[in-house]
């Protein structure tokens, strides 16, 4: 497992480094939301998560880069209200709880994950699919400079998207 110690951060935005197990409380409430389930599993119908399953994916996802709480300044300190993955074939961004969505955040988190993967030496960024339907988050790659490689449809057949960035 990758540790690291930088915290990343766009004024009232910024992004830690996941900490296991404790982190994994708050994300099962995010992975729980039929919202975030809808966009980020396929449609309607997807399950819910547990504890078990977060932790799965954290460590899926450590296996294959660094994952990142998402915070934000509130009058009480930080709080945590999201993740992020930097991953060499996907870029998930989840904004776990529905009142801090549409506010830009996301597009604070995109800012500070293309800077930190230019400081890598990276020469490019890859999203393995976003569905189709969630055009939110295609419009939010794409306002950051990503294009489509190409469309696909994935075993569930749900049409996807396969985005890239060049970086510079």
């Amino acid at each position: 497992m990758k540790v690291r110690e930088m915290t990343l951060q766009n004024g009232d935005v910024r992004l830690r480094p996941l900490v296991l197990p404790d982190d994994i409380n708050s994300a099962v409430i995010w992975y729980q939301d039929p919202e975030v389930l809808y966009y980020s599993e396929g449609g309607a119908g997807a399950v819910p998560y547990d504890a078990d399953k977060v932790e799965r994916m954290y460590n899926y996802l450590l296996n294959k880069g660094e994952v990142f709480i998402i915070e934000v300044q509130t009058t009480d300190g930080w709080f945590s209200i999201g993740d992020v993955a930097l991953c060499t074939d996907c870029l998930p961004i989840e904004i776990g709880i529905g009142q801090y969505r549409s506010m830009g955040i996301g597009g604070k988190v995109l800012d500070l994950i293309v800077d930190y993967a230019k400081s890598q030496r990276r020469d490019r960024l890859l999203i393995n699919g976003i569905y189709t339907f969630n055009e939110r988050s295609r419009r939010l790659y794409e306002s950051r400079g990503f294009s489509a490689l190409e469309t696909y449809v994935d075993d569930d057949g749900n049409e996807c998207i396969r985005m890239e960035l060049e970086l510079h």
